[in-house]
């Protein structure tokens, strides 16, 4: 029996986070193509027990049946809904239907192919075997992904972190509501609230670990994969505020159920911890989109790598002969959800010049740059060692470049200028980005080159897709070429 003060002690331990954050995106598309899998592959194995080894030249119309057959059975369990994240992880509500679909569907394309008359092609020991082991195996299967993903969750592989704004009676049900669901992939991993006359003792034995500036912190520390706000709807400015603060972190942003404001009616709804929630902002790359971005990444940097490594072995001879110093550069740079990263670059600047916090701007004909610095800023070629950064998971090929510490546009600081400068760390930085391939390269002088430059991260974070990144890269290297704005 656990006690209220181990339970306590628990929730205010050093949290783990967990190796893979838990995407209902990528659950659903496993999900469907198992169900896939499961489909063909009975067909095809009762295929070569019965009818292959008698009629090996009818494949392809027993193929042709069983593709059919497992599409019409795919879309129907997605037009249905079976492929919700809900759905998945409570397969005993969905075994009837999970059971009833396929038959349904078996006995429409057997009066089809009697229509046809086409049905006597086919074994009918094939096609109520089939059937059959369909019925049994899709249920089966379903209860293996609910299983597997509890006990990843239970070993603390995955899960999401969720962070809680509002210690009130509506938070207090929200979290008793998230505990009674005992899905061990939701951790809630923190409670905030600025309003003491509001917060209430029960609070499932979470402390409330402060207010809005704090809740940021945390969140970035500990990685939170989604913030509630349990919060009234019809605080419209209120809300609006909490959300202007909270658009920094890299994570989503809900609001649990009350009346809602006009201001948010454009907002999305989706049907989390067995509630209506109000999506004010989601991850701008997650799900199968972060996989194939994280995959593009690793091919890509690693592909630059071998083409440019004789002309990054050159470099590095020119740079040693042109002045003594190291080969590497390691500049501290903001980066993914504010963090310092080492961002790497050849060495262009004299060694005791150098300005890793990039407190003076370069300027045309500075001293403090080599020969061959100034040939490498002229062409980008510095930043060639960033691709280690990409392998590293540090940085993307494409994304929002990485801004020193001490960088300033005019005489203040980045953060000073920009409200919400911080927006841009939401997503991984990049090697290129859309506001370099669009005239807003190089030095920020004035506080209009920042505004410019931070007008174009924001859009491409908003519009992000492999095409955009693709058309970057291609018009990166034109960029390059022409060499503007670089020394």
């Amino acid at each position: 029996m656990v006690t209220e003060a181990e339970s306590l002690a628990r929730k205010v331990a050093p949290i783990q986070s967990p190796r893979l954050r838990l995407s209902q995106s990528i659950v659903a598309g496993i999900a469907a193509l198992l169900d896939l899998g499961l489909v063909t592959g009975s067909g095809l194995l009762i295929y070569w027990l019965y009818v292959g080894p008698v009629e090996p030249e009818r494949f392809p119309a027993y193929a042709g049946a069983i593709a059919l057959f497992a599409l019409l059975v795919q879309q129907t369990f997605l037009a249905l809904g079976l492929y919700r994240f809900n759905c998945i992880i409570r397969p005993a509500r969905q075994a009837r239907r999970l059971v009833m679909i396929p038959a349904g569907l078996f006995l429409l394309l057997l009066a089809v192919a009697f229509a046809l008359k086409v049905s006597e092609e086919f074994s009918r020991l094939w096609a109520f075997s089939w059937v059959a082991a369909v019925m049994l195996l899709l249920p089966l299967g379903r209860y293996a992904v609910a299983s597997f993903l509890r006990r990843l969750a239970a070993g603390g592989l995955i899960g999401r972190n969720i962070v809680i704004y509002g210690a009130g009676p509506q938070g207090a049900a929200l979290i008793r509501h998230i505990e009674a669901m005992q899905e061990p992939w939701n951790r809630v991993i923190g409670v905030f609230d600025d309003r003491s006359t509001r917060q209430v003792d029960d609070l499932g034995g979470y402390p409330v670990l402060g207010g809005l500036q704090e809740l940021v912190s945390w969140a970035r520390d500990h990685r939170a994969d989604e913030v509630l706000l349990a919060l009234p709807w019809n605080a419209d400015q209120r809300l609006l505020q909490i959300t202007h603060i909270l658009s920094v972190l890299p994570a989503d942003i809900r609001l649990s159920p009350e009346f809602v404001g006009a201001d948010f009616l454009h907002r999305r709804t989706s049907f989390q911890y067995g509630v209506p929630m109000l999506s004010l902002m989601d991850k701008p790359v997650s799900g199968w989109s972060a996989l194939v971005k994280q995959l593009m990444d690793f091919g890509l940097a690693s592909l630059f790598l071998i083409l440019t490594a004789p002309l990054m072995g050159l470099i590095a001879i020119a740079i040693k002969l042109d002045s003594p110093g190291p080969l590497l550069f390691r500049q501290p740079r903001y980066g993914f959800n504010n963090r310092l990263i080492p961002v790497l670059k050849f060495r262009t600047m004299y060694t005791d010049r150098s300005d890793p916090a990039a407190e003076e701007l370069t300027r045309p004909d500075d001293p403090r740059v080599t020969r061959v610095g100034a040939f490498l800023r002229r062409f980008s070629l510095d930043e060639l060692p960033q691709l280690f950064n990409v392998l590293r998971g540090e940085m993307s090929v494409v994304g929002p470049r990485p801004h020193a510490v001490k960088a300033k546009a005019g005489d203040k600081l980045y953060e000073d200028v920009v409200d919400q400068y911080a927006v841009r760390h939401k997503v991984k930085p990049g090697i290129t980005g859309w506001a370099q391939v669009n005239g807003w390269r190089g030095n920020t002088a004035t506080e209009a080159d920042l505004l410019g430059r931070v007008e174009h991260d924001l859009f491409y974070i908003e519009n992000w897709s492999i095409t955009l990144d693709l058309l970057i890269i291609l018009r990166t290297i034109l960029v390059v070429l022409r060499g503007d704005n670089s020394y």
